[in-house]
């Protein structure tokens, strides 16, 4: 049996792994949170390791937020991220790590791109925005390589979409697109008030449920050879703002939405290529969007106010 130790453990795709581990019996997870472990602290890493002796490795814990986060602490965004990284990465090396997933982002990609594909990752500077926290995640790729290269490690830098799903950071300020929208919702129809969201409800994004993550990953570690050493794993199609925000309208059931067309709208594309993904993994299905918001909004509403913020 392989050990499996998942960083972020308490985390959104952390919390998947952990809802679908009993799918995997010939694998044991063990699941870190910074509650456990501060991975900014090398001491604290090098105890990990020690500790939980694992065959693979799925790090997927990072300091991450939407693009107020970015925009507002982008210091602690650079410094985190790239701390947590480079001593987990080592530290996996160190101790004969068979397999490591680290998670990068796909805001690390030039900004302007018009067809993300893994080679053009270092291509140009990303988007401003997130200037700090995408470069503190391309160094992912960049250390990935520089351990292949002296080491010869099976390690792969997964570069996900944007993911959404059960026990998602519901903040209201700093989180991402859906949960932000989700917590947003709900209040907004407990008050009787119009959902407000930024922007005009043009661009588009790729959507990907947690639990489609988990498999995802799970997969990789299970599949026989030599990992890519960088692959997207995004949504199976992009999704307008607009239409998500009346997938989460609908599966509240509450349609007053105000538009803040005052407010930026970000990027208006960011399409994927995933012909790595589906090379590597192809029949891999995908949960259908709509269900996968359907059981987002039903946990959120169990669960409120006793979610991550």
């Amino acid at each position: 049996m392989k050990t499996v130790l998942v960083t972020g453990g308490h985390g959104l795709v952390g919390s998947a792994i952990r809802s679908l581990q009993e799918q995997y019996e010939d694998l044991n997870f063990v699941f870190s949170g910074h509650q456990e472990h501060d991975l900014t602290c090398e001491a604290d890493v090098k105890r990990l390791f020690e500790e939980t002796k694992p065959n693979y490795v799925i790090h997927t814990a990072a300091r991450v937020g939407g693009i107020g986060r970015n925009l507002s602490t982008p210091a602690q965004q650079y410094y985190a991220n790239i701390l947590m990284n480079a001593f987990v990465i080592h530290y996996a090396q160190l101790n004969d790590v068979e397999k490591l997933l680290a998670f990068s982002s796909v805001c690390a990609f030039p900004a302007g791109s018009t067809n993300i594909h893994e080679d053009i990752l270092h291509d140009g500077e990303p988007y401003p925005a997130h200037y700090s926290y995408a470069y503190s995640k391309r160094m992912v790729d960049v250390q990935i390589k520089a351990y292949k290269q002296q080491y010869g490690v099976n390690f792969c830098s997964v570069i996900p979409g944007n993911i959404f799903g059960e026990n998602d950071n519901f903040n209201l300020e700093d989180g991402h697109v859906v949960p932000s929208l989700v917590h947003k919702c709900y209040k907004a129809k407990q008050e009787g008030k119009p959902l407000q969201v930024w922007g005009d409800g043009t661009p588009y994004r790729e959507f990907l449920y947690s639990k489609d993550v988990a498999r995802a990953c799970i997969a990789l570690l299970n599949r026989e050879g030599e990992l890519p050493q960088r692959v997207i794993v995004s949504g199976q199609k992009e999704t307008q703002i607009k239409d998500l925000v009346k997938l989460v309208c609908d599966a509240f059931d509450y349609h007053k939405v105000e538009w803040l067309t005052d407010k930026p709208n970000g990027q208006l594309r960011r399409p994927t290529n995933k012909s790595i993904f589906l090379e590597t993994l192809p029949e891999f299905n995908y949960t259908d969007l709509t269900t996968a918001m359907e059981n987002t909004v039903e946990w959120f509403e169990e669960n409120y106010p006793n979610v991550r913020l």
